[in-house]
């Protein structure tokens, strides 16, 4: 029971810090309404810094009242094999789920947000570092570890962990890919036990999004082209999930 009180203690903190982090944006969007300074302030860079203050304060507040440890974001360290194996394996189901959500259209809320963001630096130091470094210890190490204890399954915490996960980010598009994006990035961590790992691969998503919005490259590809990618992706991926399964025989902490 304790555990089933940490975690929803973890996400009802985490929503305090999302509406104090608002406050910035909030202010600049009812000063830019009234009309009483003679310039507009810059509502996009308000967003950055209270995103950017809010993954600074998760990081450390959720480590002040020892819900982790600093030790845990890089210990154990894996082997450079695993980890240099892992990203191309986070990247290509990562970008395969991106290419299967396309066709469903779902709308996207927060779309002229994160091109803001993409388009200043800390915006940018937000979106590609701090955010999945914060989201990795809260949804993995915090959430995932606290459920996988309080249920006695590690399955059970990967997927209440990735359920949760996809509900916070509160975006039609971002639910779809988030929650299958949790499962892998869970299953991850529990197959390697290092938290470094899934969030290097995190670092390596946020940041192609980063560079591809930047670029211009705000489309999926649809026809051909994207069976293509997603046949690239497939082969990628499934014989490197099929190496993790062999290398580590077991799931740290895992009933299976």
């Amino acid at each position: 029971m304790r555990k089933i009180k940490v975690t929803l203690l973890t996400i009802l903190i985490w929503l305090a810090i999302q509406i104090l982090g608002a406050i910035p944006m909030a202010i600049g969007s009812s000063v830019n309404s009234m009309g009483v300074l003679d310039r507009t302030l810059d509502e996009t860079m308000l967003l950055a810094i209270g995103l950017l203050a809010t993954q600074i304060i998760e990081i450390f507040l959720f480590w002040g009242i020892r819900y982790y440890n600093i030790q845990d974001t890089v210990r154990p360290f894996p082997e450079w094999k695993v980890l240099l194996l892992s990203l191309p394996l986070g990247f290509a189901v990562l970008y395969g789920i991106d290419l299967l959500a396309t066709p469903l259209d779902l709308p996207d809320l927060l779309e002229e947000d994160l091109e803001g963001l993409c388009r200043n630096a800390i915006g940018i130091v937000s979106v590609a570092i701090c955010g999945p470094i914060a989201e990795e210890i809260i949804m993995r190490r915090i959430i995932l570890r606290n459920l996988e204890e309080a249920t006695g399954s590690t399955w059970a915490g990967i997927l209440i962990s990735a359920a949760i996960f996809a509900l916070i980010h509160a975006n039609p598009v971002q639910i779809v890919f988030a929650f299958p994006a949790g499962v892998l990035l869970g299953w991850i961590y529990c197959r390697t036990g290092s938290l470094l790992v899934p969030i290097c691969i995190h670092i390596l998503n946020n940041s192609f999004s980063v560079i591809t919005t930047r670029m211009g490259v705000t489309e999926t590809p649809e026809g051909t082209l994207a069976w293509i990618e997603l046949a690239i992706c497939i082969a990628v991926a499934v014989p490197l999930i099929i190496w993790m399964n062999r290398h580590f025989k077991k799931m740290e902490n895992a009933d299976c």
